[in-house]
């Protein structure tokens, strides 16, 4: 959940400034003069007031809810099914009596100063009446009101105060977030407008064009169950603002719903398209401009006026790249510009090493910073991942009922999610899997568990190795987002540190993936004479991790420490160069 969303879904009052989210009342001090400011993207507050800082989590707690996480059952897709690893089904439900809309809209056309304003903003008397906008007055002040109706039953409100009060919004909280005018999928339209909010949707309708829906959420917001209720549309036209948020929400909104069917259609001079309609311009010259949108660039591929206009950006404006760390500093530190998105890492080592467990808890901890994660495994089920999930977070060998809670809390609301096959795995079927995936949660970073599993055959082995790994990284590209893929090696002698060379069945493994991770463990001897060599594990704990030169990295290496009996790798320290020895 964004913080938009989240501050939307409690009803408190809010503005937009500046990729920050202004409450107009402190949740902590109630100083209602908007010094409550939260980063819109990061999640990060802080009072100006009572200095009160956090973050989304924090918030949560101080509001009771942090526990608490509205539950989307993923449908299969052919060859897996993808899951939510920690998350339960919230049963709070609020309803809205249709009453209440009826009421609120019979107030807007009795007050003329208050139907003036939404007029005034180009909005017919016929869309204020088929919409039902509305007005309601309260001790905060005064409010349109946009019901939000699905399947002709109003589930939402979401209000917006009217001048001369400052830019904010509210909706009821506990209500679901939905499309809006969303019942018009019910006819299955081929084509389908789609607006950055009901303002923009609602002017669009009133010129005549009934096939327009709206987010509800603001620009950067597109939920799942969204998804599924557009799968059947053929052509999709993006009509957001032309502003920065507005078309970095396009371009999102296009990656979960699929480039192929997505048009972006370009505002002329920076005007929205309820601007754009006040401006003088008819239905007419929409169409015009419905004719020349294009659809988006598709990763890897553009054209050279735009690959122009990307390169000025960045001299005039140039910006370190940055992408998804994986969490061990000093892994980062050789990996200097993170995972990027269209990237494959290919991961391995020799069996028994960690590199599931690795690769695992890198996933894990990503979900924990808010980025949507998948990690999908051939080899084992969710139950047992989230075992080790659970055992890592709690640094615990034995669990129980206690830990299983304690975890709970810590990801309610996190988006990891499990991958796994309940059939056997074709390489098509798994790659439009994780296709379908990662538009329908939005997803940022997918470990895939593991290449060799999936192609098990007796005859070209090598050839379809080879044919699976440019599969994976074409998906990357497409998608943009990072892909951790695990590979085996093939038999090395005992005791050596495999190298780029030593993959299983491909040299193409390497030569067509960005990062090579390896990981190594020096097995343990005993000679059985002194009581204390006798070991418990096979391997020392203390693990290289070697990140072999690529295109773009002149690699390295550095150590890490593997606690066996929880299944997590953590930073050397003192304490553990000690506990080995080094």
């Amino acid at each position: 959940m964004t913080v938009v969303e989240y501050v939307q879904q409690k009803g408190l009052a809010y503005r937009l400034q500046s990729g920050q989210v202004v409450l107009r009342e402190c949740p902590f001090c109630g100083d209602a003069k908007s010094h409550f400011y939260m980063d819109q993207d990061k999640g990060a507050f802080f009072c100006h007031k009572c200095n009160e800082k956090g973050n989304l989590v924090t918030l949560k707690r101080h509001f009771g809810d942090h526990d608490r996480q509205a539950g989307n059952r993923p449908r299969k897709t052919p060859q897996g099914a993808v899951r939510e690893a920690f998350s339960t089904k919230d049963d709070t439900k609020v309803t809205l009596s249709p009453e209440r809309a009826s009421r609120a809209n019979e107030r807007l056309r009795a007050d003329p100063s208050a139907l003036a304003y939404v007029t005034g903003r180009g909005i017919s008397l016929k869309a204020v009446d088929h919409f039902k906008l509305g007005l309601e007055v309260d001790n905060t002040g005064r409010w349109l009101t946009i019901p939000h109706c699905a399947d002709g039953k109003l589930v939402n409100i979401k209000s917006r105060s009217l001048p001369p009060a400052k830019k904010e919004f509210r909706r009821v909280a506990g209500c679901p977030s939905i499309l809006f005018n969303q019942d018009v999928l019910k006819t299955e339209p081929v084509l389908v407008y789609l607006c950055e909010g009901e303002t923009d949707a609602i002017a669009l309708w009133g010129q005549g064009e009934t096939n327009v829906i709206g987010v509800t959420a603001g620009a950067g917001s597109f939920l799942p169950e969204w998804i599924d209720l557009l799968q059947e549309v053929k052509k999709i036209v993006l009509c957001y603002d032309p502003d920065e948020p507005g078309q970095k929400g396009a371009r999102e909104a296009a990656r979960r719903l699929g480039y192929d069917r997505c048009y972006s259609l370009v505002m002329p001079d920076g005007l929205d398209i309820n601007e754009y309609f006040r401006a003088g311009n008819d239905l007419g010259a929409f169409y015009e401009l419905v004719k020349a949108s294009r659809r988006f660039d598709v990763a890897g591929i553009m054209d050279f006026e735009g690959g122009l206009d990307q390169l000025q950006k960045e001299l005039e404006n140039p910006k370190p790249a940055a992408g998804i760390g994986t969490g061990f500093d000093d892994v980062d530190r050789i990996i200097k510009t993170g995972m990027l998105p269209g990237e494959l890492i290919v991961l391995s080592a020799p069996p028994k090493i960690g590199k599931s467990t690795f690769a695992l808890q890198i996933a894990a901890n990503k979900a924990l910073e808010g980025v949507p994660s998948l990690f999908y495994c051939l080899e084992m089920r969710p139950a047992r991942i989230i075992e080790k999930i659970i055992k890592c977070h709690v640094r615990k060998e034995n669990i129980g009922t206690g830990e299983i809670a304690e975890v709970r809390r810590a990801f309610r609301g996190k988006p990891l999610y499990l991958g796994y096959a309940y059939q056997r795995p074709t390489l098509a079927g798994t790659i439009e899997t994780l296709r379908t995936a990662i538009r329908r949660y939005g997803l940022r970073l997918v470990v895939f568990d593991h290449l060799h599993f999936l192609v098990r055959t007796l005859d070209n082995q090598t050839q379809e190795i080879g044919q699976a790994v440019q599969a994976f990284k074409y998906l990357a590209e497409e998608m943009e987002i990072p892909i951790i893929l695990i590979a085996q090696p093939r038999k090395i002698q005992a005791g050596a540190v495999m190298t780029a060379m030593d993959l299983k069945d491909s040299s193409s493994i390497f030569s067509d993936c960005d990062h090579l991770l390896i990981l190594h463990r020096a097995r343990r001897t005993s000679d059985g004479k002194e009581e204390v060599a006798l070991q418990t594990e096979s391997y020392d704990p203390v693990t290289m991790v070697r990140i072999e030169a690529s295109r773009f990295n002149a690699g390295g290496e550095c150590l890490l420490y593997y606690h066996g009996e929880y299944s997590r790798f953590d930073a050397m320290t003192r304490g553990n160069h000690e506990k080995t020895g080094l």
